[in-house]
């Protein structure tokens, strides 16, 4: 068992419509005082609070977890996913920090022009883009990364953008869409696709990812997370 805090009243709008939050974050992430991370509490060996409770020990005998979601709905799967849930098999690779669920990111296309087009085509080149499903949209930047690409990727998106189109993202070198059905907002007609902070050269990737893909988060390793991604 560990603590948990509970929200019963929110003044921020962005919060309308949502029934709730559940922090699956990384440990390193958090403070030393904060309690254990609920994932770890189910899963530890000790158990409960500091060792003091054993009610939940080994609850979850793999320290994973797996997200998916749909428009309106979304899913949470502990222990690992679902082969079900998936139409190919999982592939992993490791998380750049282990403070955020954030992967490499060579690529990424839409309607076969390439957004990253780096200006060093010699070196492997990569950005990193944070899975995160408290973000909507597909967030991407609207600077050069300091001379690193040869054009503002949301800008170009701006320029060329096409109903029916697909992005096409490059992850650690495995190659996924995100179909026209995800990033656009039906509800709104409009793109959910945004731009990032100046202050953050990567990218974020919201719910229209999880939409496209399941993603598993693996914390088995707390020091050396792994990610799987799956359509």
């Amino acid at each position: 068992m560990t603590r948990f805090g509970c929200a019963l009243d929110s003044n921020d709008p962005t919060m309308n419509g949502i029934d709730g939050i559940l922090g699956m974050g990384m440990p390193d992430a958090s403070l030393p005082n904060i309690p254990t991370p609920l994932l770890f509490a189910l899963s530890s060996d000790r158990g409960g609070i500091e060792g003091a409770n054993y009610i939940n020990e080994k609850l979850l005998k793999r320290r994973k977890f797996a997200f998916l979601s749909t428009a309106d709905t979304a899913e949470i799967q502990l222990g690992g996913y679902d082969r079900a849930s998936t139409s190919a098999d999982m592939v992993y690779m490791p998380t750049t920090s282990t403070t955020e669920y954030s992967v490499n990111v060579q690529s990424l296309t839409f309607g076969g022009i390439e957004l990253l087009d780096w200006t060093d085509k010699q070196t492997p080149n990569a950005i990193p883009a944070i899975l995160d499903t408290g973000t909507t949209c597909l967030i991407i930047p609207d600077t050069t990364l300091g001379g690193r690409v040869s054009s503002k990727p949301y800008s170009k998106f701006r320029e060329i953008m096409t109903k029916g189109m697909s992005f096409y993202i490059t992850i650690d070198g495995h190659l996924f869409e995100i179909p026209f059905t995800d990033w656009w907002q039906r509800t709104h007609n409009a793109p959910c696709v945004q731009k990032t902070p100046p202050s953050y050269a990567g990218l974020l990737l919201g719910d229209v990812v999880f939409q496209s893909l399941v993603v598993e988060f693996d914390l088995t390793k707390p020091h050396h997370p792994m990610i799987g991604i799956a359509p």
